[in-house]
């Protein structure tokens, strides 16, 4: 990439799985997509194979649901190549309380980070190594204009909290990233990176237009 070229990033949260729809806190748990979550990704492929300027790489999150929502982006784009599984883009993991259904009130408190419960990732911890993720891209994935990054909710969150908190350098409007709490399933987050002006912006946010009745927005990892 050179000093002007701007790199444009794809932020693509994994279909739906059957412990998204009922509530169940995920982590690092190797929950595969539901039948639904497939679909999803199937249309999810569609729009990725069409967009412009073209996407050049792929990076996922080495986790099931991930992997099975990239895959097929993947085989859309004619980037089986081009795809690399990346430890750094996994969800927060959660420790005793993976398996567990958000509803009690201490449990939902630990999804939502408000305390680490034991054998879990702390909140900086998580955050930190979404965020440097997201820094390295620029260097990692020189000569491409258009990568997609496939992950979970917690992360894009995470880095939405970084661009509204100032900790990523962000030319954009800070409350609206800050407000995006629901990250639906296969929805998009459209950044750019300008190395001329070495700041970060927002294009889209949560789009799920390709989705259409499918759309879901169900969020427990």
């Amino acid at each position: 990439m050179s000093h002007d070229d701007v790199l444009h990033i794809l932020l693509l949260r994994h279909g739906q799985t059957d412990s998204n729809a009922g509530g169940m806190i995920q982590g690092h748990l190797p929950v595969p997509l539901n039948d639904l979550g497939r679909k999803q990704a199937d249309l999810l492929a569609q729009r990725i194979a069409d967009w412009r300027p073209r996407v050049e790489a792929i990076v996922s999150s080495d986790l099931a649901r991930a992997v099975q929502t990239a895959e097929p982006i993947a085989q859309a784009c004619g980037l089986a190549d081009r795809i690399t599984f990346d430890r750094a883009w996994r969800e927060r993991g959660l420790g005793e309380m993976e398996g567990k259904t958000v509803g009690d009130r201490e449990i939902w408190r630990a999804a939502t980070g408000e305390i680490t419960p034991p054998g879990a990732e702390s909140v900086p911890q998580f955050r930190g190594r979404v965020v440097e993720a997201l820094r390295n891209l620029p260097a990692t994935q020189t000569g491409w204009t258009v990568v997609a990054v496939v992950t979970h909710g917690g992360p894009i969150r995470a880095i939405l909290r970084a661009l509204a908190n100032g900790e990523l350098p962000f030319d954009g409007d800070r409350a609206a990233a800050e407000g995006a709490e629901e990250i639906a399933n296969c929805s998009v987050l459209h950044l750019t990176w300008s190395p001329s002006g070495r700041t970060w912006q927002i294009e889209c946010l949560n789009d799920v237009a390709h989705l259409a009745s499918l759309a879901t927005a169900t969020d427990a990892g």
